[in-house]
């Protein structure tokens, strides 16, 4: 079949798909922070580690109970996330720019922050606390205990 030199030949199925992709990316393309967190949940560095779940999350907690002064948008976000014997709790703040954290059993840990633009390592004291500052985003938790276990959070959307 004919076609014009300059124009693609769309009984292709290949070449169909590939307009199809193209005139996508150009009316409704794909947002970067959705593309840098998919990027990262293939991220293989750290296959060992442990996921934790999901065990409390005042934003979908406390939503039900809401009273009609208050907003979420106000209040901290409190979220606690269990694996086996080990927890991890933490509070971003309603400001968006600190993130407090607890590590139970309570002992000196190695929490890494990271988010889709990079990753930062802290301390955890005695009591198992934390801090970071942080930016509103996608971040996780990456914490390696005394006996080398590695538990890392799911992506939270912040």
């Amino acid at each position: 079949m004919n076609h014009e030199p300059d124009r693609p030949d769309l009984h292709d199925d290949d070449e169909l798909l590939a307009q199809l992709g193209l005139a996508l990316d150009e009316t409704d393309p794909v947002p970067d922070d959705a593309l840098d967190v998919a990027k990262a949940v293939f991220d293989l560095g750290n296959a060992d580690a442990e996921l934790a779940e999901l065990v409390f999350d005042s934003l979908l907690d406390e939503a039900l109970v809401v009273m009609r002064t208050d907003t979420l948008a106000e209040k901290a976000r409190t979220l606690s996330f269990a694996i086996g014997n080990h927890r991890v709790d933490i509070e971003l703040s309603a400001d968006g720019i600190t993130l407090l954290g607890q590590v139970d059993p309570a002992e000196r840990t190695r929490v890494e922050l990271e988010t889709t633009s990079g990753s930062r390592e802290s301390e955890s004291d005695d009591l198992g606390r934390f801090r970071f500052s942080i930016e509103r985003g996608s971040l996780r938790l990456r914490v390696i205990t005394e006996d080398g276990l590695i538990v890392t959070t799911p992506w939270i959307i912040w």
